[in-house]
């Protein structure tokens, strides 16, 4: 008899507690994977614990996780601490001791080590007010010696807290472990805190579980941790390092969504052998394109446009600069900006940027959308412009593509990887000339544009979100009978 496979979805932050891309591609997942009965556990902090999306009925359960416990019990944790505990090592405490020196030397971690860690997360406090703390303090101290600036100074009190922040988080990470549902398969949404959790279940509960990896771990880390000392960055940074390549090894397979993420996995240190490609998935049906003829027979309007978050990393004062430069070579142009503002002060630097080129009339800020109102613009625009300094997979750039429009992107992530000439055009990161000399050759050309507009289409095809679910069923279904 058929049984449907139960699969944990362990997320961070994200679904269903945060919108983004890693929520809209979570929730397409199980919405349109409706033969897999789904649980999902999401580790986040105090401020994020209520769902924002509508649950699909084929969820069974959802547990949402603080990874660190709140501002109260963590006081009250902190206050039975001292850095002067020097009780006896027990066994139990050299190994756990032992786990979290290799931790901070971002190495990975034993079986032996992740049951220890099950095992001491059910009562953390008895850990953090310990001598585990003291001599791991003494050891980072050892550590942030050797890479430190000798011009700065690392008191042992400050290394100590350091150490034991770092403790709390590889605890929380592991508690959730003991939260996990039952399941057949398990399905991390990162190799860090989420793969790193899986890896703790499978050592104790014998639960496979596959990652996918939507971003660039170790990248992504320099942003997070902006702000910190060099210490802090340095010693979260490695024990990250372990969390993924704990996670690498003790997994079942690493699916990265694009051949991009798929060449850094390996540099990061990916076994080359659990690595799979399944490209992300967009509903093509409903990113439709609209009468292209109609929009592309000699438009008394161009309009170029992009849909993104507005912030530094998305490259909305580079769109500025590459529409003051179009704008001398065609008068009848004008480009959107559709999306939330996420940096008020960045926001603000460009709208005093389009006030310096005086280009108030020709960059349109509209603020956010709803999805339906996502695709009356993509219909509307000529040629979507992607002007990121970095990207992951793009979706915005595939459902303009499914819509019919054109493309002009920069080589940033997997974009080098999807674009091609019969429907878009590359350029550098910051390359504002070449971008816009892109743009004056194909808004000159609106037979080319309604030419690329179908090419456009029929490439969006091969990224439709059916194909992507019946990869995973198929993966699933693999793990679920331990094949």
């Amino acid at each position: 008899m058929y049984k449907r496979p139960t699969v944990t979805v362990v997320t961070e932050a994200t679904y269903p507690v945060a919108l983004g891309g890693v929520t809209t591609w979570v929730q397409r997942l199980i919405k349109y994977s409706p033969d897999v009965v789904f649980n999902v556990l999401c580790m986040t902090g105090p401020e994020r614990t209520e769902p924002v999306v509508e649950i699909p009925a084929n969820v069974r359960d959802v547990v949402i996780q603080e990874i660190v416990p709140k501002g109260n019990k963590l006081r009250r944790w902190l206050d039975r601490i001292t850095p002067t505990h020097r009780l006896r090592w027990s066994t139990a405490a050299k190994t756990l001791r032992a786990t979290f020196e290799r931790m901070v030397e971002g190495e990975p971690l034993s079986e032996p080590m992740l049951k220890e860690l099950w095992k001491v997360s059910k009562s953390p406090t008895s850990v953090l007010a310990s001598s585990t703390m003291y001599e791991l303090a003494r050891y980072v101290h050892y550590l942030a010696s050797q890479y430190e600036d000798k011009c700065e100074n690392n008191p042992f009190s400050d290394v100590f807290w350091v150490a034991v922040n770092i403790a709390s988080f590889v605890l929380g990470a592991a508690a959730g472990a003991r939260r996990l549902p039952n399941c057949d398969v398990a399905h991390a949404q990162n190799s860090g805190v989420c793969g790193f959790l899986c890896s703790v279940a499978k050592a104790v509960r014998n639960v496979p579980f596959i990652i996918t990896e939507h971003g660039i771990l170790l990248r992504e880390l320099d942003t997070r941790l902006e702000g910190y000392g060099r210490t802090t960055r340095e010693l979260f940074k490695e024990c990250f390092r372990s969390m993924m390549l704990t996670s690498y090894e003790q997994c079942e397979e690493i699916i990265e969504i694009s051949d991009y993420h798929a060449e850094l996995a390996l540099e990061q240190g990916a076994p080359e052998d659990k690595i799979k490609v399944v490209y992300s998935g967009i509903e093509t049906w409903k990113y439709s394109p609209g009468d292209l003829e109609r929009k592309y027979n000699e438009p008394e309007v161009l309009e170029v446009g992009t849909i993104t978050r507005i912030e530094r990393v998305k490259g909305i004062d580079v769109l500025i600069e590459i529409a003051a430069r179009t704008v001398e070579h065609i008068g009848n142009v004008v480009f959107h900006v559709v999306g939330p503002v996420e940096d008020e002060a960045y926001y603000e630097e460009c709208r005093k940027l389009v006030k310096e080129y005086g280009l108030e009339d020709i960059v349109r800020f509209h603020g956010p959308c709803t999805p339906d109102e996502v695709v009356k613009w993509l219909r509307r625009f000529h040629i979507f412009l992607l002007p990121s300094r970095s990207e992951g997979l793009p979706m915005a750039l595939l459902e303009a593509m499914s819509c019919g429009c054109p493309v002009v992107a920069s080589e940033v992530g997997a974009v080098p990887y999807i674009v091609d000439r019969n429907f878009g055009r590359t350029f550098r990161s910051e390359d504002a000339d070449e971008a816009a000399r892109h743009l004056v050759r194909l808004l000159y050309d609106p037979e080319l544009m309604f030419e690329m507009a179908h090419h456009a289409t029929k490439r969006a095809k091969q990224y439709d979100v059916m194909r992507m679910c019946h990869d995973y069923f198929r993966e699933y279904c693999k793990y679920a009978r331990g094949d």
